[in-house]
């Protein structure tokens, strides 16, 4: 699988709105992370806010301006696990801010 350009970015944008305590993903390091594997990193925390923090998660789903119809039917249309579905959202909202970023900077 070809790798989406701007991940990197899109990632930086998710721990600065999921409002992380530690560099979650270990972007600082040299190392790049492949889709695969961030995706595994952001859907365990989705999960865990399923499981205990739906509030927080919806407000972070707010904050990344997943759009809540989009996010709806999304769920309703997919037989995969709805934390695997909302994690792709997530990232692919990350990486059109990130993208957007980039042209409109000066």
């Amino acid at each position: 699988m070809k790798e989406p350009s701007n991940l990197q970015e899109g990632l930086a944008l998710f721990e600065r709105d999921f409002q992380l305590e530690k560099s979650y993903l270990n972007l600082d390091a040299d190392v790049t992370i492949g889709y695969e594997e961030a995706f595994i990193l952001i859907m365990r925390i989705v999960e865990e806010l399923l499981a205990k923090d739906f509030t927080r998660l919806i407000n972070c789903l707010y904050r990344l301006d997943v759009l809540e119809d989009k996010l709806k039917i999304a769920l309703s249309e997919s037989n995969k696990n709805p934390a695997s579905v909302i994690t792709e959202m997530i990232i692919e909202r990350e990486i059109q801010k990130a993208e957007t970023r980039k042209r409109h900077k000066p």
